[in-house]
């Protein structure tokens, strides 16, 4: 009898425990905003259909994982229509070998200031946040497969961009996370293929 009664109690201390771990990555703060900031919060909340906590979060989390390095990475924010038109003042081998050349160097001090290692998987965080979500250069996708991953970034710099973009990710994935892909470009996506080690 008394050994039913001590596995009912650690059931529902374990019960009680995995009733809480969805929300134990997570805390509470309580913030002060100026009255016009948080209107305006409100109404950016609301325009995307969002809790204003929601919103609150992604800002937050934007400023952790990517602007707080913008700076010390040396990173500025720039039009679109501007990239566009410096990459379409070159010609299609001369886009490639700048892309290879800042591949071997700029991707690698990024990673390595960012996530203090060289990887497959911080290559493709990089990939991932700093080039697609957070520099808004295009739209990442990844597909696992059982033989390895395929990853599919669509934009809008055209065919150049796809040039400049192949030559940029092939020299990043062999000169930080030592790996080879198979790449395909269209007018606004590029497609690599890695294949598992």
């Amino acid at each position: 009898m008394n050994t039913g009664l001590i596995n009912l109690e650690k059931l529902s201390r374990a019960l009680k425990r995995n009733k809480f771990d969805s929300r134990s990555d997570t805390t509470t703060r309580s913030f002060r905003f100026d009255l016009a900031l948080s209107r305006t919060l409100e109404k950016e909340a609301e325009r995307m259909g969002i809790s204003v906590n929601a919103l609150v979060g992604i800002i937050i989390k934007r400023y952790v994982e990517f602007t707080r390095y913008l700076s010390k990475i040396d990173m500025i924010v720039i039009n679109r229509e501007f990239v566009t038109a410096l990459i379409g003042s070159y010609e299609d081998d001369r886009l490639c070998e700048i892309g290879q050349k800042l591949g071997e160097t700029v991707s690698k001090d990024t990673i390595l200031f960012w996530k203090k290692e060289l990887s497959e998987q911080t290559v493709l965080d990089y990939i991932e946040k700093i080039i697609c979500r957070y520099g808004h250069l295009g739209t990442y996708d990844e597909t696992l497969q059982s033989n390895g991953r395929t990853v599919v970034i669509r934009h809008r710099l055209g065919l150049k961009g796809s040039i400049f973009f192949e030559g940029y990710l092939k020299s990043t994935l062999k000169n930080t996370a030592m790996r080879d892909a198979i790449f395909e470009i269209t007018e606004s996506s590029i497609k690599f293929f890695i294949q598992n080690s």
